[in-house]
């Protein structure tokens, strides 16, 4: 009776407080986190939103099957679209493999630099601000784009540090139970803890279109000179996230 008792107000609980919502970059694990906190949080819950729209805005796609974690999901606009006091997360990931699965991934791009080679994609300014679905006037590469909102999101955070908490998705995916207790400690204490053998580990790949979760692949398309770009302009920001 007492477990009952226990499982309905954690129920009730759960109603009233506000989801944790992730926040990030496009193409840095926004799913991979998602489903780690659906399935280790949020387990009770139904998460699912049954249509998504994504892609470029010149080109936006439904997804018909959605999202099984989709009400998990904030947005991917920089931090100073998101002044409230939410709780939120914000998954952050070496801006390299962000740069690299945005020009492999079909429809994050406009369809006049789907042929660019990767070299020349990394010096061409984009003409979205932070969601592939915001147009603006290009002015920015995808290498600035990353770290800018990187910096505006790490100062948010540092600035709001009782309601936010940054992830690095590297860090998830090779020490999940220590990122797990993180989450646990900022925003679930009034859950009981799961164990470490008991840690559901997303071993799968999951989101729009989703890759394996790995960590280096950009290794194979950056040279010494495309390398030398990313530390000038990481080099040039105040980023707790360096990845040099």
């Amino acid at each position: 009776m007492q477990n009952l008792k226990r499982y309905i107000k954690n129920i009730i609980k759960a109603k009233e407080t506000p989801l944790l919502k992730v926040y990030s970059h496009p193409r840095s694990g926004t799913h991979f986190l998602e489903a780690f906190l659906a399935n280790n949080f949020y387990s009770t819950q139904d998460l699912a939103l049954n249509q998504i729209t994504w892609g470029h805005w010149s080109n936006r796609l439904v997804k018909p099957d959605g999202n099984p974690y989709g009400k998990l999901f904030g947005n991917h606009y920089f931090a100073d679209k998101n002044k409230n006091n939410l709780p939120k997360i914000y998954i952050v990931r070496d801006g390299r493999a962000v740069a690299y699965s945005i020009w492999k991934t079909p429809n994050f791009l406009h369809k006049d630099m789907s042929n660019l080679s990767f070299k020349t994609f990394l010096k061409t300014p984009i003409d979205w601000c932070g969601s592939p679905s915001a147009k603006t006037e290009a002015n920015l590469t995808i290498l600035e784009h990353w770290a800018k909102h990187v910096q505006g999101w790490s100062e948010f955070v540092k600035d709001n540090n009782n309601n936010g908490l940054i992830v690095k998705y590297e860090d998830l995916v090779t020490e999940p139970y220590e990122q797990y207790l993180r989450i646990h400690n900022m925003f679930f204490t009034n859950q009981n803890k799961i164990k470490f053998e008991n840690l559901n580990v997303i071993s799968k790949p999951v989101g729009l279109l989703p890759n394996n979760a790995k960590i280096d692949t950009w290794k194979a398309v950056f040279d010494d000179e495309d390398l030398l770009y990313f530390d000038t302009i990481v080099n040039s920001l105040s980023l707790s996230f360096k990845y040099i």
